[in-house]
């Protein structure tokens, strides 16, 4: 009977020691995993309010709060100056984006200056100043990851930050007057390819977005020059 209670016990030490172990290790696991998980909730949360920014207008998403240069680039109000990116129109015209070079900091820059260049394969795309100004600081997350200027726009894709020399930039079209405006864009660009290259839909519908491969090397320069002041 002792023997039988001597073994009870030592099972129920070695019970209790698994237990307390597996307490340890689940409270390790937990500890761990709490950060990551508050982190992807964050993320997420931060992910729905960026999505909730962009609208749509006409087949075209715009950014909420930015404003709308002519050669379609969007400016918005950062920590510091405005940040600039290429809207949706602007990266519709991009086959890809392999590689971007980027205006340095302290660089002055005039309207209709070249200031960035994106690289797709072997074209080169020359992105002119939407306004005067003196460039602030440029995304150095596009030269290890250039395709988000195409993927992200409007997000992580934007180009460069600009302290402008005065508030033209608020003459440009903003939110839904913005949208409103890429949509007419849209439409000048179905009657340019069409009245201009010669080209038309094939079912009388909307153009698939102009590449160089739909309107031949020739075509999509002139459309270039014509949208994005690229020449």
């Amino acid at each position: 009977m002792t023997t039988f209670v001597s073994i009870l016990e030592v099972l129920g030490s070695f019970l209790l020691g698994v237990a307390a172990r597996s307490a340890v290790f689940l409270a390790g696991l937990l500890a761990l995993a709490l950060p990551a998980l508050l982190l992807a909730v964050l993320w997420r949360a931060f992910q729905r309010r960026r999505e909730a920014s962009v609208e749509e207008a006409g087949g075209l998403s715009f950014r909420r709060g930015a404003y709308y240069a002519p050669n379609h680039t969007w400016l918005a109000p950062a920590a510091h100056g405005l940040r600039v990116g290429l809207d949706d129109f602007a990266q519709r015209l991009l086959p890809s984006a392999s590689a971007v070079e980027l205006p340095r900091r302290g660089m002055q820059v005039r309207r209709g200056d070249p200031v960035a260049v994106v690289r797709a394969g072997g074209r080169t795309i020359r992105i002119t100043a939407p306004v005067d100004g003196r460039v602030l600081a440029a995304n150095g997350t596009l030269r290890g990851d250039p395709g988000l200027v195409k993927r992200e726009p409007y997000g992580r894709g934007w180009l460069f930050a600009l302290a402008p020399s005065d508030g033209i930039y608020m003459t440009f079209p903003q939110d839904r007057e913005g949208g409103g405006w890429l949509r007419r864009e849209r439409d000048r660009l179905d009657r340019y390819v069409e009245e201009e290259l010669g080209l038309a839909a094939a079912d009388g519908g909307a153009l698939p977005p102009p590449a160089p491969s739909t309107l031949g090397e020739d075509g999509w320069q002139r459309v270039l020059a014509v949208f994005l002041r690229a020449a």
